[in-house]
């Protein structure tokens, strides 16, 4: 009697480790879904490899994806990976921007400031494009 009392807790640890891996599963494939149905021609996204695009086609299990004018490239519909607004935005992001204007505010309570990220380096010139290599 002893042992189950013991094990108990453990059973318990295990079964809401459980539920909330399969809550967040149901939480992913309701995101996707919606991001499938928001899928139309012309929509601006962007794929899992991180290629940008506009939708010039839709079948059902492929996306048509222009990605220069006058090229156009199939993918699978598994690789969208955000639907982008016009102005370069991503849909979650217009939905997080109420959240991000509540944190701008608890920054300038505390009196801290936020920094803007270091610049992006310049690449390196390759070989061919250096005179002295």
């Amino acid at each position: 009697m002893g042992d189950l009392v013991l094990f108990l807790p453990f059973l318990a640890l295990f079964g809401v480790i459980i539920y909330m891996q399969t809550r967040q599963r149901k939480k992913i494939q309701a995101k996707q879904s919606e991001l499938q149905a928001a899928l139309s021609v012309g929509s601006p996204i962007m794929l899992t490899c991180g290629l940008y695009g506009d939708v010039a086609g839709l079948d059902d299990a492929t996306v048509d994806v222009e990605i220069a004018p006058g090229v156009v490239a199939r993918f699978a519909r598994a690789a969208v990976l955000e639907v982008r607004t016009s102005e370069g935005t991503t849909l979650d992001d217009v939905d997080d921007a109420d959240n991000d204007d509540v944190s701008d505010e608890a920054d300038s309570e505390s009196g801290t400031e936020r920094t803007n990220p270091p610049a992006a380096r310049p690449a390196k010139p390759l070989a061919h494009d250096d005179p002295s290599a």
